[in-house]
């Protein structure tokens, strides 16, 4: 009688289990995007080529219209604009982490985070996002999510890219080498001399991204590294930056093949076209 009261009871601890499992919520909400203004077009980021990138200037808007649905009920939608400019999800890197000069104009990254919240198994939204008038020149991300009321979601659905521009200066400035030449070996501990100049229809210094910079790749490795070569453009740079400097290849370095970079930004952060060294590090 014992071993029979036991069975039951543990099929009837079975039984509820599994009908409390099928009550449970996991069907993740919809989103429907239903317009989008500016219609978003294929585009180079960080070095690959994505199929919506939105394309922005400095005081205009990002408009949409999207439809949110769940099974059961929504609760809130979260929309997220941040910079990318080192490239985070892409391998990339980025300028290093120096102080702001004092300069004229500072510009403004554009960064957008709002949760709302929803109610009901459906909400229609049209929403419009400014961007700042003196805007950091750059790649920015845009995030779309949306939780039902179990906490469901999709993380990485509805993630895209904007190319934003600042009016005031949209011309990349010019970075020119003089030295070093093409590919060369170099010993650890060996100093190389870099010479050249950076020059820009504007400012250089005006908006407070303006910045030289030296990094390099491992080929081997594909990791890139941003050296302590950072030279950034203050009030007393106009148009023209002409440089001279040297780096030390560490003696920790391991030895192989490398790839040199010379980066230049100017004051909004309009990239200069890159200046790239192959080099062999005995």
């Amino acid at each position: 009688m014992y071993k029979l009261t036991l069975f039951f009871s543990l099929f009837a601890l079975l039984l509820f289990n599994a009908c409390d499992d099928s009550s449970i919520d996991t069907t993740t909400p919809q989103v429907a995007i239903k317009s989008f203004t500016p219609t978003p077009i294929a585009d180079e980021i960080c070095g690959t080529t994505e199929d919506s990138v939105f394309v922005l200037r400095g005081g205009e808007q990002l408009s949409f219209n999207i439809l949110f649905t769940d099974d059961i009920a929504l609760s809130q939608y979260k929309i997220d604009i941040h910079n990318n400019f080192d490239c985070h999800g892409h391998g990339g890197s980025s300028a290093p982490g120096i102080p702001v000069p004092n300069v004229s104009n500072q510009t403004s990254d554009w960064t957008v985070l709002d949760i709302i919240e929803l109610a009901g198994q459906e909400a229609d939204i049209n929403k419009s996002l400014s961007v700042p008038q003196n805007v950091t020149t750059g790649t920015y991300h845009f995030q779309i999510q949306v939780l039902d009321e179990s906490g469901n979601d999709n993380p990485l659905a509805n993630i895209y890219s904007i190319r934003v521009f600042n009016p005031v200066d949209e011309v990349a400035p010019i970075l020119t080498t003089t030295a070093p030449a093409g590919s060369f070996t170099v010993a650890k501990g060996e100093s190389i001399q870099f010479t050249g100049s950076v020059t820009d229809n504007y400012s250089l210094s005006e908006g407070g991204n303006g910045i030289l910079f030296l990094s390099y790749t491992d080929l081997n490795s594909g990791n890139t590294f941003t050296t302590d070569a950072a030279f950034s453009f203050d009030n007393s740079i106009s148009t023209n930056y002409d440089f001279d400097f040297s780096y030390t290849v560490p003696n920790t370095l391991v030895s192989g093949s490398y790839r040199f970079m010379l980066n230049a930004f100017d004051g909004v952060r309009n990239a200069a076209e890159v200046a790239e060294f192959e080099v062999e590090v005995e």
